[in-house]
């Protein structure tokens, strides 16, 4: 008979060895709680400190971006169970398989703001986005030309 699910134990996984599901969840529920306030502080600050913010939206993006591509607004419950699942089928599978090719295992998206939201508050979280994308593309583009211009 198999144990409850949040009390078996990651034997073989390299990050979570020897921890329940429950340990192992609480641990990335915490690690993404962080690094949803630090994306939102390096919006907040990107026009004061592109480069700042440019480095901690990429290194986060890469971290978090293949489970979900909306990762700073989704709830981090469900985010750190879709990442656990991923982590489980990788334990279960004794091998590190890319987040990419466990989809179908762990895969989350934002819960879209209410119908009767004001248009303004239903555009903030895509329109920020898309602020910081512009601002990486530019400030990229800087670099690329004082580098090589």
């Amino acid at each position: 008979m198999d144990a409850p699910d949040d009390v078996r134990r990651f034997v073989w996984h390299p990050d979570y060895q020897g921890q329940t599901n429950a340990e192992a969840r609480a641990e990335l529920l915490r690690e993404i709680e962080s690094d949803q306030r630090a994306y939102a502080l390096a919006l907040e600050g990107a026009d004061q400190h592109e480069n700042d913010a440019l480095g901690t939206v990429i290194a986060l993006e890469r971290k978090w971006g293949m489970l979900s591509l909306d990762w700073p607004e989704v709830d981090p419950a469900a985010l750190a169970d879709a990442m656990l699942a991923a982590e489980w089928e990788r334990e279960r599978r004794q091998e590190m398989v890319p987040l990419a090719d466990l989809s179908e295992h762990a895969h989350v998206t934002a819960t879209p703001p209410p119908e009767d939201a004001p248009e303004a508050m239903r555009l903030t979280n895509s329109t920020a986005r898309l602020v910081v994308l512009v601002v990486v593309a530019l400030a990229l583009a800087l670099f690329l030309w004082r580098a090589f211009g």
